[in-house]
């Protein structure tokens, strides 16, 4: 039996931990060969292993999406190895300038005001959108250039999160990056739509993942969480991941500029 995403080839940014990495496995599951980018080397390693334990292609390519070379290079790296990409994923982001899957610190649960951009500084607004919005453009870019030159077309697929229709004071670096990525998604679906390339975005609500790891800590960070989730639990990376899949597949043949929410009931407008 052949899998929904047989022989293809995708570039999975984040794809070490978390949503990228679940992202990862089930599209191995699926039949694809994977890039595995990310700046944690053995996490990435384990992935990939993973990935072939599943009897599929898989290579690590150690990348900083907010560097235009390093995204160009990781394209190129994908090409090079499996001969084409079809599928480019953008789930690499953090939730503040201070954040690393291994050390998810928060420092909206401690000092809530401190977050706020009338304290905050210029560095650590920079720092959220050079990677949760430059580098989801610059990873979906050199992909995309990669899909036309080979004139197949393809899919990308950018996370954006709940954040993008959803404030919350103290978050707004994470907001209007994710806001951004969202109109991104449907800029370059307009853009690309000529070259057979479909562009759509997820927006997960509250998922369990190293992210939301201080919130779910935290009781006034769960609290608040749950109380916006009509669903009342928080969902699961593979969640998310079947999402995407479905995004990857010929299931979603007719949607593009479109962004999903696996999101528990927090958006329903």
């Amino acid at each position: 039996m052949t899998g929904k995403l047989q022989d293809q080839v995708a570039i999975i940014t984040g794809g070490a931990s978390g949503i990228g990495e679940a992202i990862a496995l089930l599209f191995a599951e699926e039949g694809a060969h994977i890039a595995v980018a990310d700046l944690n080397e053995e996490r990435g390693a384990k992935v990939v292993a993973a990935i072939k334990a599943l009897e599929r292609d898989a290579i690590f390519v150690r990348t900083d999406t907010s560097n235009e070379e390093q995204c160009e290079a990781l394209a190129s790296a994908t090409v090079e190895h499996f001969g084409s990409v079809s599928i480019q994923v953008g789930a690499a982001g953090i939730s503040n300038a201070q954040y690393t899957s291994e050390n998810p610190t928060s420092a909206l649960l401690t000092d809530p005001e401190g977050s706020f951009l009338v304290n905050a500084g210029l560095d650590a607004w920079q720092r959220v959108l050079d990677i949760n919005l430059t580098g989801v453009m610059l990873s979906a870019r050199a992909a995309a250039r990669r899909m036309i030159e080979s004139g197949s077309g393809g899919n990308i697929i950018n996370l954006a999160s709940i954040m993008a229709k959803v404030p919350r004071a103290g978050v707004a670096p994470y907001c209007v990056s994710k806001a951004g990525v969202w109109m991104l998604t449907q800029c370059l679906s307009l853009e690309l739509a000529a070259h057979n390339i479909r562009v759509n975005a997820i927006g997960p609500g509250f998922i369990e993942t190293p992210m939301t790891a201080p919130m779910r800590t935290f009781e006034s960070g769960s609290d608040w969480a749950m109380d916006l989730t009509t669903m009342g639990r928080f969902g699961t990376a593979q969640e998310v991941a079947k999402t995407a899949l479905f995004l990857a597949s010929e299931d979603s043949s007719f949607y593009t500029g479109n962004i999903l929410h696996p999101d528990g009931g927090v958006f329903t407008g």
